[in-house]
């Protein structure tokens, strides 16, 4: 077989039975704890929870967790360290010192306990989104392994459409009979249609359906690059089958937010792909459209409803009125805010934007700090798919690319990063960018994640 010269000789690449990596001492390693993340996410409800904890203690905010201590204590040791140049972690060190300088900035304006509290809570919610983009840019020691943590990304997001599709279609919450052991839960709504918490749209597993709609646009290029690229027929299959669930769950979500969302990936993914596979994609999914609309025939009432309303829509005259609360806030506090967690929506207003959110609680800094995350996984994706010239390497950062483009494109409509799920594939798919990048570098010493001798 003829191999790309900048990979290094894997056995994993000559037979997927083969030992996989060079470093590999055990089962569960940072490839698995990030897998597990993108299943919790998607799979567990986001209202079951650790007993007496918040929603901090869902699972996959957990695993995150002892991620980000994981990474934190490979820093410590020579061998344990990866070596070679990261761009993500020294924009992920950034956004850190961001946070930590407008918690101390709420600490010297003074705040109630209720703030205190919420500032707290905030630098673990900021562990819980960097620790799994520093395992994944360094952690994830090739190719095969990354490949791996995607497509159970993208199965697990496949399940979680197929329960909102249920839950659409039928009238029936799935959610009821998923019971994890040891788990306590916190009442969301049932996410069916006809149920006040739920409105039209479907949340499934995640808290909102806006953040249901985003994640499900954020994960169909992946499912597609999965169904085009994976090693065997039967990871094809299922990635075919993924994606076509998850692309028709995404209208059930009923969201303005999840439509701008999948217009999005289409604009930036269909450009990138030959007539032939617009052609394999588009007749599928356009049956998928029709099919979906026979099934529940209100449903195209509903999304077509989201626009012709705008103009008198209460949700979008809400986050318009903020405007001026939000610029009188920021003036006063305008270069670290007011503390990152310490604007409290049930003792203020509920903003439903994450910038503006950012911009009041981290002030200038914070936001340039959440601007350079997004723009260094851009830019990590794009200088690994000028490298590349393989067509799979090429459509991975195309897709990372994407999801970058959807997320500061969302965080202008929801507050984003207050809901866990999001944040879970928001960061496992940030720190991908930092990954790719490292794998599709030139010099083999950035490459792999081997130090000191093989073994």
């Amino acid at each position: 077989m003829t191999l790309s010269p900048s990979v290094d000789l894997d056995p994993a690449l000559v037979d997927p039975r083969t030992y996989a990596t060079r470093r590999r001492r055990h089962l569960v390693d940072t490839p698995y704890l990030l897998s597990l993340v993108a299943v919790f996410a998607c799979v567990i409800p986001a209202g079951q929870i650790v007993p007496q904890l918040t929603d901090l203690g869902r699972p996959t905010t957990l695993v995150a967790l002892l991620l980000a201590v994981m990474w934190a204590v490979s820093r410590l040791h020579p061998r344990m360290t990866t070596r070679g140049p990261q761009p993500m972690r020294w924009v992920v060190m950034f956004y850190v010192v961001a946070v930590l300088l407008s918690y101390v900035a709420g600490l010297a304006r003074g705040m109630p306990t209720i703030e205190a509290n919420g500032a707290d809570r905030a630098l673990l919610a900021t562990a819980a989104l960097v620790g799994p983009m520093l395992a994944f840019a360094d952690g994830v020691p090739n190719r095969s392994r990354l490949d791996a943590v995607l497509r159970a990304l993208v199965y697990s997001a496949a399940i979680m459409a197929l329960i909102a599709i249920v839950q659409s279609s039928l009238r029936f919450d799935l959610l009821h009979y998923i019971k994890i052991p040891g788990l306590s839960s916190r009442d969301y709504g049932t996410g069916v249609p006809g149920d006040e918490s739920a409105r039209d749209g479907v949340a499934s597993t995640a808290t909102h359906y806006i953040e249901f709609g985003t994640i499900m646009a954020m994960t169909l290029p992946f499912a597609v690059h999965v169904a085009r690229f994976s090693g065997t027929r039967t990871q094809r299959q299922l990635g075919a089958v993924s994606a076509a669930l998850i692309f028709m769950s995404i209208p059930m979500a009923v969201s303005r937010t999840a439509i701008l969302a999948l217009a999005i990936v289409l604009l930036v993914m269909i450009p990138s792909l030959t007539w032939r596979m617009r052609f394999n994609l588009g007749v599928p999914m356009l049956a998928l459209v029709m099919l979906l609309f026979v099934v529940r025939p209100g449903l195209l009432g509903s999304v077509r409803s989201l626009f012709t309303s705008w103009g008198h829509d209460d949700s979008i005259k809400g986050r318009t009125d903020d405007y001026s609360i939000v610029g009188y806030l920021f003036s006063q506090r305008p270069w670290l805010g007011r503390g990152q967690g310490t604007f409290i929506p049930t003792q203020y207003i509920f903003l439903d934007n994450q910038w503006l959110g950012h911009a009041i609680s981290g002030g200038i800094v914070g936001v340039a700090a959440l601007v350079a995350l997004h723009v260094t996984a851009i830019v990590l994706a794009a200088v690994a798919m000028r490298r590349s010239s393989a067509v799979a390497d090429r459509s991975l950062c195309a897709c990372l690319i994407t999801v970058q483009l959807v997320a500061i494109a969302v965080e202008y409509t929801f507050d984003a990063l207050a809901f866990t799920t999001f944040v879970a594939v928001f960061s496992l798919l940030t720190g991908c960018a930092g990954a790719a990048w490292r794998l599709l570098h030139r010099e083999r010493d950035i490459r792999t994640v081997a130090v000191g001798r093989a073994e």
